[in-house]
């Protein structure tokens, strides 16, 4: 036996013969194609009788654990796996363990194999074992045989095998390459698929949601079911005058609720007013609600009529009602017990008809508790409280949120409107949104005088670090030191996984089954960075939830 054959310059036609294998190979794009190729091509090249091709599988089993006869010809497969193969696989292991190849001219005088069964049974002569070199070690090996021909495997023949053996490395990568990316086609095809489907349930309860209101509302954009609940309390107090105190952080679209209020209401027609009442000293402030007489105060030259009198047969919005002075207090409220204002410096009193809505980002309950807003105007105010959600707690609506201040800014600067890069929208998904719905705006106002090819790119968010690298993110570096503990899901993820799991991944039941919405539950799944690919997504539930 000859483990280490001479290198013998290989003759031109066998070159050529194996450059049009390589053209072959490199058109082939399905693996077993792939491996019949390499099959045929190692028995043309040899002029072997019979052979195999072994690969690693990393799995155990088979005739050789870790490893599997991908290809073979001429040896049927319950050869292959009866024990007097053995000669064969122990030259097969041996070129496994030295990378070398190995070569005998006559195996039936040869000492390492005159004494195996099948040697004799077969009555095989010439063997050669040939290495499948990787990049770090030995992928696989070439088996060829014949029974009758001595000294078949010459030095020419196994010069050439070497050569085609690198050559079925590379197109084994290729192939591995490309049946790799047809998994991952297929299983991204059934991920589009399962996402058309649950689309359409979202898009079916969306319009369930919209359509039960009895309103048009069409200037609040929201379909989250906080912001749906306060619709549909809005909806329901919409056509009486009672009362109405909304109650929301800054920025959160209290004015906008004011408005539907009243263009709702059979007070449209008439005029809806608003003042802050934070904007202006009391002495103003008071002026400016109830009115004056000409000579009431310094620099009142005229008479002037207040906004509470223009008011009248409409509504009122007061913003920020939580700043307005305790004198002022007193006389909102004896026109909301009586109805009737008295101008500054005048005895007249003049009767109105005006609906009140107010509106603070200050907890009016608190304030009474603590003494500094009036208890009784709180309950005047508070006929009904419509309180708004933060945007951070109705993350769903943010993707048409944005597309609709992205198509106002569009139709404003007479261009074509811009969208959002997908991990634009994981960074806005990601940040707390202190300023709200406002805070969105003004930032989409800016973000598009940075676009490229009307896509908002994180780099349009320079002006705002913060959210593009929110304070406290770590950097690549320390995110990759940091390895999967940075990634261990709270309770709430566990939560979902357990859902997910137990309704066989369907988003939709899965949903149902935690109690919330299909547009909730992707929300939560984008901000808990879950993934969203079927097979990756088992793969994440197995780790940490099981199953």
């Amino acid at each position: 036996m000859n483990a280490e054959p001479s290198q013998k310059p290989i003759p031109p036609p066998v070159l050529r013969h194996l450059r049009g294998l390589h053209r072959d190979l490199l058109k082939e794009t399905d693996m077993d194609r792939v491996l019949e190729r390499l099959m045929e091509g190692a028995l043309q090249l040899s002029r072997a009788e019979s052979g195999f091709l072994l690969l690693e599988t990393g799995r155990p089993g088979g005739p050789l654990p870790g490893y599997r006869i991908a290809a073979a010809r001429h040896l049927p497969k319950k050869v292959l796996e009866r024990e007097e193969f053995g000669p064969s696989l122990s030259a097969v292991r041996r070129v496994l363990a030295s990378g070398e190849t190995i070569v005998t001219d006559n195996a039936m005088i040869d000492d390492v194999f005159r004494e195996a069964k099948s040697v004799q049974v077969q009555g095989l002569r010439s063997i050669l074992a040939v290495p499948v070199r990787g990049v770090d070690r030995v992928l696989g090996v070439f088996y060829l045989d014949h029974r009758f021909e001595e000294g078949l495997f010459g030095p020419e023949t196994v010069a050439a095998l070497e050569v085609f053996a690198d050559m079925a490395a590379l197109a084994l990568q290729k192939g591995k390459m490309i049946e790799g990316l047809k998994t991952d086609n297929r299983a991204l095809s059934e991920e589009v698929e399962i996402r058309a489907s649950e689309m359409g349930m979202m898009q079916r309860e969306l319009r369930n949601s919209r359509q039960a209101l009895k309103k048009e509302y069409g200037e609040i954009i929201g379909n989250s079911p906080k912001m749906i609940e306060a619709l549909s309390l809005v909806d329901r107090i919409t056509d009486a005058k009672i009362s109405v105190w909304i109650y929301g952080e800054s920025g959160t679209g209290k004015e906008a609720i004011a408005r539907a209020l009243h263009f709702n209401s059979p007070r449209a027609k008439k005029p809806f007013v608003t003042e802050n009442c934070s904007a202006l000293p009391e002495t103003l402030l008071e002026s400016e609600l109830f009115g004056h007489k000409k000579g009431a105060f310094t620099h009142a030259v005229t008479d002037k009529k207040g906004i509470l009198e223009y008011a009248d047969g409409g509504t009122i919005f007061l913003d920020e009602i939580a700043d307005m002075s305790v004198a002022l207090q007193s006389k909102l409220l004896r026109f909301l017990q009586e109805g009737d204002v008295r101008p500054v410096g005048s005895n007249q009193v003049i009767r109105l008809d005006v609906r009140v809505v107010s509106a603070s980002n200050k907890d009016l309950g608190r304030l009474v508790r603590e003494g500094k807003f009036r208890e009784d105007l709180y309950f005047r105010l508070n006929g009904v409280t419509v309180r708004l959600p933060p945007l951070r707690e109705r993350l769903e609506d943010l993707p048409v949120l944005a597309d609709h201040f992205l198509k106002k800014i569009a139709g404003r600067e007479g261009k074509k409107p811009c969208r959002l890069a997908p991990e634009t929208l994981r960074l806005f998904l990601k940040y707390d949104w202190p300023g709200n719905i406002r805070e969105l705006q003004n930032t989409l106002e800016t973000a598009v005088l940075f676009v490229e090819a009307h896509v908002v790119t994180p780099n349009a968010l320079a002006f705002k670090p913060h959210i593009a690298q929110p304070a406290g993110a770590p950097r690549e570096a320390e995110k990759k030191e940091a390895g999967e503990a940075a990634l261990a899901p709270n309770s709430e993820v566990i939560k979902i996984l357990h859902a997910l799991r137990d309704e066989g991944f369907h988003r939709g039941h899965a949903a149902k089954a935690l109690g919330i919405s299909l547009r909730t539950l992707y929300t939560r799944l984008e901000r808990f960075g879950i993934p969203r690919n079927q097979e990756t997504l088992k793969t994440y539930v197995r780790k940490y939830v099981g199953g």
